[in-house]
This record gives structure tokens, C-alpha cells and sequence, in this order.
């Protein structure tokens, strides 16, 4: 049950052995946009860069990011992806409690899991929207908060000064879709987590910036608590190119300026487009991806995926969520085109079954 518990979406390897064919991937949540031309043209100059090491300390791209978010290049650790940054605190602060939302984020329980500590889930309830309250939380060493929350696609934490009720010695807020919201400024934690040593804040650039399979993320905290992780971390953590490929994505405001009115634009027309299908029930989103209830007797997330398969898309079936179950699926927002396919493919489906 664990292997099925801690599966991902965007396992296009596994869709091309079993099927024998291309899809349309909705089930990762990563910008439509894909690479940025800056980005390819840099890459291919710097090829070579793979004949040696890569920096260690990140010395170029840190203070790019320093600079981007107008803080300290102290307060930022980079590494091989966010999600590898949740092992490393984990295994660095081992806390003996861990309270996690449900439904979220895997990974907080399985690296939780993987220094024996004793997790407690709050369940988020579908009646009160998913949303998260700090009132009455129990204690526990680390509290992880997914911001906005994957797969429910809400914000967590509407205002920033939330935080400060909350009784949990460290406190890691991930923010891996926050850079969808062009209003981010209002709802990050960055800044506090500078200032306060019970305040870790997760970034990556595999969603809005399109580099999963380069795997470069960052986290940004109190110096303390990054000198401590420092001790911790692997060595050359992060490879040559993902370093390059991201000092060059932060520097180009067209693709940033483009993004936020593609999501916004085609967010809202996949949402109304899919209340209008007998069956299917969107949650509202901030970020680039819609959790859907099925609420058809007879059609379950398994059932509805397979379906989609044969047409070509792939979707998120979110049943090995926690506080889910197999009514519910998550499918990202892609370009105009992709979307039109997925409500068509999706009504003629649901209509026939």
C-alpha cells in the first residue's frame, strides 16, 4: 500500500511501456510554457560545463535568487529539488512528531517515515473547502503546510501573520506553486523566515519554471538554520546545468509576465468549462491545477483515467491522497488547445458511460 500511497503524476515512462502510446500529460502540474528559448540557447552554450563538477555552494545562483527576492544570500540553501530538501530537514532536525494536513504533499509523510518520526494528520474537510485553521492545532516538532496546497488547490495560509499562532517548533511552509500567483508578495512567508528561526521556506523551480527534469530547488531561512543544514547536505547537490538553466529563467520577465496570463485566462475557462459537465465538480484554485469530484456512482478516478488513457490524456488520480478517496481527480492547466481537448474528450467519455 506505501508504493501506491507515494506515488506521483507525470510518470510518462510507465503510461509508454503499458499503453504503447503519446498522452497529453494533465496529471503533472508543470507551466505549459515549457522551456524558454534563453533557457535552451543557454544550456546548449554551457554543455560542456558537464565535464566537470559542478559549484558546490551554488556560488552564481544564489545570489541571483538573493537578489530576485531581495534578501540575503545567507538565508538560502539551493539544492537537487525541493523534495530533496524535505529529506535533508528531516534528517537534520529529527524531530519525534510531525503533524501533516491531509490531503497533501506525499513526501512530508514518507520522509517523515524515514526517521521513525510519529506522524499526526489534521484532516482538511471538504465541507469547510479544504482550508486550514490555526486555531486549536496540537503541538508536534514540525508542522508541514503545503502553500497553496497540493492536490486541493487553495491557499492554506490566507494572511502571513497566521503563523505566529501556531505552536509547532519548526514550521516548513512549501511554497512550490506560490509563484503562480502574480500577487505572491502578499501571501509568502520569505520574509519572516529570514527573521525567525522557526520558519523554513521551500521553493522550487520545477512548476512555474518548467525544470523537473533538471531538479534544482531552494529553501530559505534563518542563517543559523541554514548554517546547520549546510552540515547535513550532500556535496555537489545540485548539477552544473540546472544551476545555469536557472539563473538564466529568473532573469526572463516575458516568460514570467507571459505565464501568469496564460494560468489566469485558461484556469478559469477549464473550471467553467468542467462545472458544466454533468458529473464533475471543480474546487476553486489560486494555482495552475483544479481538483474534481466525480460525483458519478458508477465512475471512479481509476475507471475515469483509463478512460481518458485510450484518448490521450493522462490525469491525476488523487485516491492514494489521504482524506481522499476515488472520487476525486486533479488535472493541471495546460494551453488553450490541450484544455478544449481535455473538456471534449472528457464529455464524450462521461456521456457514454
Amino acid at each position: 500500500m506505501d508504493n501506491l500511497r507515494f506515488s506521483h503524476g507525470g510518470n510518462l515512462y510507465e503510461i509508454k511501456r503499458k499503453y504503447k502510446k503519446e498522452v497529453i500529460d494533465f496529471s503533472a502540474n508543470i507551466n505549459p510554457l515549457g522551456l524558454p528559448q534563453s533557457v535552451k540557447r543557454t544550456i546548449y552554450k554551457n554543455f560542456d560545463k558537464i565535464l566537470h563538477y559542478p559549484d558546490s555552494k551554488a556560488s552564481n545562483i544564489t545570489p541571483k535568487i538573493a537578489k530576485y527576492w531581495g534578501i540575503n544570500k545567507q538565508n538560502i540553501l539551493v539544492s537537487n529539488g525541493s523534495t530533496e530538501l524535505i529529506y535533508l530537514i528531516m534528517s537534520c532536525f529529527k524531530p519525534k512528531t510531525t503533524l501533516i494536513p491531509a490531503p497533501t504533499f506525499s513526501e512530508y509523510e514518507r520522509a517523515a517515515k524515514s526517521i521513525e518520526s510519529k506522524i499526526r494528520f489534521l484532516k482538511l474537510k471538504e465541507k469547510n473547502g479544504f482550508r486550514f485553521s490555526a486555531q486549536g492545532q496540537s503541538k508536534a516538532d514540525i508542522l508541514f503546510l503545503c502553500n497553496p496546497n497540493n492536490p486541493t488547490g487553495n491557499l492554506l495560509l490566507q494572511e502571513q501573520k497566521t503563523i505566529e499562532k501556531l505552536p509547532n517548533k519548526l514550521l516548513i511552509i512549501d511554497e512550490a506553486f506560490m509563484d503562480f500567483l502574480p500577487n505572491q508578495k502578499d501571501y509568502s512567508l520569505i520574509w519572516r523566515a529570514v527573521k525567525n528561526r522557526k520558519i523554513v521556506v521551500l521553493r522550487t523551480f520545477t512548476k512555474f519554471f518548467a525544470l523537473p527534469g533538471l531538479r534544482i530547488g531552494y529553501l530559505i531561512a534563518h542563517k543559523e538554520v541554514i548554517n546547520k543544514l549546510k552540515r547535513y547536505q550532500l556535496p555537489w547537490s545540485t548539477n552544473s546545468l540546472a544551476q545555469i538553466a536557472a539563473e538564466t529563467i529568473l532573469n526572463d520577465e516575458e516568460y514570467i509576465n507571459k505565464t501568469y496570463k496564460l494560468i489566469e485566462k485558461e484556469r478559469r475557462f477549464l473550471s467553467r468549462q468542467i462545472a458544466k459537465i454533468d458529473g464533475l465538480k471543480p474546487y476553486s484554485s489560486v494555482t495552475n491545477f483544479l481538483l474534481i469530484k466525480i460525483e458519478l456512482a458508477d465512475m471512479s478516478s481509476k475507471s475515469l483515467k483509463e478512460l481518458l488513457i485510450k484518448k490521450g490524456i493522462l490525469i491525476r488520480d488523487c485516491s492514494n491522497f489521504r482524506n481522499l478517496n476515488e472520487k476525486y481527480i486533479r488535472v493541471a492547466v495546460r494551453t488553450h488547445k490541450e484544455n478544449n481537448k481535455l473538456i471534449n474528450v472528457l464529455k464524450e467519455v462521461l456521456c457514454r458511460s
